[in-house]
């Protein structure tokens, strides 16, 4: 089975189940989105996948650290 192929199966299936689920529940649009965003950045941030690393960019936190520091009244 080619990579097109698995692709087509796991969005068909993704899509029956998301049917199903439309069908047995009363969940709307928004809902469901709304669970596929939290699974999408619970998969990308897993640590089982090495396939997308996020890594801090220590210079970027450093100048969030002095800007909030500016901000301080005292």
């Amino acid at each position: 089975m080619t990579i097109n192929d698995q692709t087509n199966q796991f969005l068909f299936e993704l899509q029956a189940v998301v049917n199903r689920f439309v069908d047995e529940y009363d969940l709307n649009h928004a809902t469901i989105i709304g669970c596929m965003e939290i699974l999408k950045i619970d998969y990308l941030t897993s640590g089982d996948n090495d396939e997308v690393a996020f890594t801090a960019d220590q210079d970027l936190l450093d100048e969030i650290d002095d800007e909030s520091d500016e901000d301080l009244p005292f």
